[in-house]
């Protein structure tokens, strides 16, 4: 009988990509926009791995309402068969204008039920609408210096 040995995985040396900021989630949003085909998340990573050098997984592009909204507005639109002609300039706006409808309302609809929970859980601490309804405090930053 062999001795089992255990096996180790190499550590990768790649760094750890950084967080998604506005900036980066704009960057993904125009690469999902500009895509062609059929989308799926393994491509989209890829893709995004290609273009801006970070590797992002699946369950962190997930994470962000923007990207899933997108995501799931790219997959409603309707498929075109090759055989199918050629959009013109105005049916291609068209098009990509209804997507990012479809997007946008997503992400209307993932605010409401976010406002909706924040609603009941405001509500079960007896906070009222008036004390929700207050200002912020300014900060006066010139202090800070």
């Amino acid at each position: 009988m062999m001795a089992k040995r255990k096996v180790l995985k190499k550590r990768s040396s790649r760094r750890r990509a950084p967080p998604l900021d506005a900036v980066r989630i704009t960057e993904i949003l125009s690469i999902m926009t500009a895509w062609k085909g059929r989308l799926t998340w393994n491509g989209l990573c890829n893709s995004i791995a290609v273009q801006t050098g970070n590797l992002y997984t699946r369950q962190a592009l997930n994470n962000y309402i923007e990207i899933k909204a997108a995501y799931a507005a790219y997959q409603k639109k309707p498929r075109r068969s090759a055989a199918s002609k050629p959009l013109s300039g105005a049916q291609q706006r068209i098009v990509e204008l209804e997507r990012k409808v479809l997007e946008l309302e997503a992400v209307r609809d993932a605010l409401l039920e976010k406002f909706a929970r924040w609603a009941v859980n405001a509500a079960t601490r007896n906070l009222d609408e008036d004390f929700l309804n207050q200002p912020l405090r300014q900060i006066n930053r010139a202090d800070n210096h």
